[in-house]
């Protein structure tokens, strides 16, 4: 089944369907600059929890706070290079992109993790 954009324009057929995830202007044109904004924005409000697990407690929970703020912090330092490394286009995008989520997931899974052992 085929919609009105395909018998008109066939452009959806030939893969550039301006609808697509892929095909967003943050994923294709854009400078980066909003990358590095919300990746740092990121980083400064996940390290609020990691920065005062660090601070107040020891054992097992600290080592896993320090490990995931500089795991973060190492996302956060990528994509900053790619901004000014990497030639404009969508593949330093994507790389920004994939550095922001990475960030993100290290973040989440750091804190279930110190969660877990805070419980445990």
């Amino acid at each position: 089944m085929s919609d009105a954009r395909d018998k008109e324009t066939g452009s959806a057929a030939h893969g550039t369907d301006p609808t697509k995830v892929t095909h967003q202007p943050a994923l294709t044109t854009s400078a980066g600059t909003l990358w590095v904004v919300m990746g740092t924005l990121l980083l400064v409000v996940s390290s609020v929890p990691l920065i005062g697990l660090i601070a107040l407690r020891s054992g097992p929970v600290r080592p896993v706070a320090i490990a995931a703020g500089v795991l973060m912090l190492a996302f956060t330092c990528v994509i900053l290079v790619a901004r000014f490394a990497v030639q404009r286009g969508p593949r330093r995008l994507r790389i920004m992109a994939a550095s922001m989520i990475a960030s993100a997931v290290v973040g989440v899974l750091g804190l279930l993790i110190c969660l877990g052992i805070e419980r445990g």
